[in-house]
């Protein structure tokens, strides 16, 4: 029983894949949304900038907007749109206090599409990983903003999973390493250098 839901499973996503014939290559519209909006998500980690993250990422959203509009994916989509209003917002590193309401004003509405567009298990991962971007999208420092996009992606894997799209896991994936790695890169998962903390434990006696 098994076998044959992951075989299906796997039939399903690559109905969405690059057809290979031998006059052209045939991409379905589902397919180049997604190969378009995994770029934009891909290139947004390796940024350092807080702003230039946040464009990144909204024309990732934008993208994966239209591939989950195709996908069938209600949640999805509309969570896409509530995000694309978030980093309007947050784009400004202060915004006023009429934008820090409608930032704040996504976060009901997101609780209202999942509730009126509900799919079971898919539109609760939507909502939740949703809930901790926007939390995300809310830092002005870049090291907290990458570890809840962390939380965020992984949770967010698995509408990916139950929506059927391909690129939204491959997304997720590189999403992942990036934001490791950015974070490797500032040192948040490296100790002190010894020197340092013997330096420390001098102090401190």
């Amino acid at each position: 029983m098994f076998f044959v839901r992951r075989r299906s499973m796997t039939a399903f996503l690559l109905d969405y894949l690059p057809t290979l014939t031998s006059q052209s290559v045939m991409l379905s519209p589902v397919a180049a949304t997604g190969i378009a909006g995994l770029s934009a998500a891909t290139l947004s980690t390796l940024l350092g900038g807080r702003r230039a993250i946040l464009l990144a990422q909204a024309t990732a959203s934008s993208l994966f907007l239209l591939h989950f509009l195709l996908l069938g994916a209600q949640t999805g989509m509309l969570m896409c749109g509530l995000g694309l209003i978030q980093m309007a917002v947050r784009v400004r590193r202060q915004p006023g206090r009429a934008l820090g309401l409608l930032y704040g004003l996504t976060v009901p509405a997101a609780l209202a599409v999942a509730a009126l567009s509900w799919q079971g298990p898919m539109s609760a991962l939507s909502a939740t990983g949703f809930l901790l971007a926007t939390l995300g999208r809310w830092q002005s420092e870049v090291g907290r903003m990458r570890l809840f996009f962390i939380l965020a992606t992984l949770v967010g894997s698995g509408h990916n999973l139950l929506a059927g799209s391909v690129f939204g896991l491959v997304s997720d994936a590189m999403g992942l390493s990036g934001h490791c790695i950015g974070l490797w890169r500032a040192g948040i998962f490296r100790s002190r250098p010894f020197p340092a903390r013997v330096a420390s434990d001098q102090v401190a006696a």
